[in-house]
């Protein structure tokens, strides 16, 4: 528009004289004269154009008026070529469509922004949330997981790290707190320490030594087991072939303790229990005396079993191992009927797995003298004496003060 205009004024400025050119010029030139032409031609074309835009779209050669700004562009297309004029109603009905392209005729929008959160923030994300530009990410489903251990079929050792437990080791091997102290022959009171070795089974059970004259029919049934799953997880191939000291495993199986025997009373049995075994030989010196009759020996001394079983018949006199008070004579959380004998010094001796006490506490005792006999009650798989010795309240290898 600028451009044809400042033409028209370059073909007046040809046609008019020098002295009524300067004259013209003069008034062209003036600035205020300069400034209200500007703005009167400004004000006009507005006019006229929001006149004929409030007006329906009218081809080139229509009859309606047409606004000044299709006369000074119309040159430029060709003759045949159809120039619509492009308007816009308020009042019209806008469709859908229509107002999502006019929003979008902007050149710059605030688009929105993508929020960015941490591993593990976005777990409770809902799919209402997760929205981006009008369109929705659907979070994908993804299958959950989970590492499965490879299924085991031998005996492993695990060496005790710090800060483990017999709770935590089970969980970690997936077995049962008691397979563990089973097979390692600890206790519920039993301590563990880093650097020990616990034996751990493939799974949940007890392991079994063939015993010369056993049967798969005869174990399934002592451990109350199916005869056909202790054959399956061990690979025995002819379940009627079983070789003496073979260590089998018994899935599910549990330990089985022995009941105390019931003391009958009837003829020379009620007799017997009237003659108290003879008292044994004291020893002389500073070794104390052996806590029994026999020397078989069915468990030693270690870090898991602080103390040694002695076994014998029930009923077996069990001896003070030295002169001293009874400190407690009763019953005893694993240990069943169990008599502790204080010796002074901080020494202190102790029987358990009695079947009967034969003292008090309080009592004073000698060396030698019998104070109990062997039994098989609390934590016990068989008749034995379980024999301590206690210094300063630490348990000491029994067989380095006895003789």
């Amino acid at each position: 528009v600028i451009i044809k205009l400042y033409g028209q004024f370059l073909i007046l400025k040809t046609r008019i004289g020098v002295n009524e050119r300067a004259r013209f010029r003069r008034l062209l030139l003036s600035s205020r004269a300069t400034h209200a032409t500007i703005i009167g031609l400004t004000i006009v074309i507005l006019i006229v154009n929001l006149t004929a835009a409030g007006k329906d779209t009218l081809a080139a050669d229509a009859s309606a008026p047409k606004p000044i700004l299709f006369y000074l562009i119309q040159s430029e297309f060709s003759e045949d070529g159809e120039l619509i004029v492009e308007t816009f109603d308020q009042s019209a009905i806008v469709t859908p469509e229509e107002e999502n392209y006019l929003r979008n005729l902007g050149s710059v929008r605030v688009q929105p922004q993508a929020e960015m959160k941490a591993v593990g923030e976005a777990e409770n994300e809902t799919a209402e949330s997760l929205v981006h530009g009008g369109s929705s990410f659907v979070k994908p489903n993804l299958a959950q997981t989970k590492k499965i251990k490879r299924p085991r079929t031998t005996i492993v050792f695990h060496t005790v790290q710090s800060g483990e437990t017999i709770s935590t080791i089970a969980q970690e091997y997936d077995v049962s707190v008691s397979t563990i102290l089973w097979e390692n022959n600890l206790t519920a009171y039993s301590v563990i320490r880093p650097g020990n070795s616990l034996a751990i089974l493939p799974a949940s059970g007890i392991s079994y030594v063939i015993q010369r004259g056993d049967t798969l029919q005869g174990i399934a049934k002592k451990y109350d087991v199916a005869e056909e799953e202790i054959a399956r997880f061990n690979k025995l191939a002819d379940a009627s072939y079983l070789k003496s000291g073979q260590k089998i495993i018994i899935p599910g199986g549990s330990k089985k303790y022995t009941a105390p025997a019931v003391t009958s009373y009837s003829g020379i049995a009620a007799l017997r229990e009237l003659v108290t075994p003879p008292a044994a030989k004291a020893v002389p010196g500073n070794k104390m005396n052996w806590p029994t009759v026999g020397y078989r020996i069915t468990q030693y001394y270690s870090w898991r079993h602080r103390g040694i079983d002695i076994a014998n018949k029930i009923g077996t006199a069990i001896y003070a191992a030295d002169a001293g008070t009874v400190e407690y004579a009763g019953w005893g959380t694993g240990y069943g009927n169990q008599v502790v004998v204080d010796h002074g010094g901080g020494k202190r001796t102790r029987y358990g797995h009695a079947s009967k006490l034969l003292v008090q506490k309080g009592e004073e005792v000698a060396k030698g003298q019998v104070i109990a006999l062997i039994g098989s009650t609390g934590w016990s798989t068989g008749p034995h004496v379980h024999f301590e010795v206690i210094i300063n309240n630490i348990k000491y290898n029994p067989l380095d003060f006895v003789k």
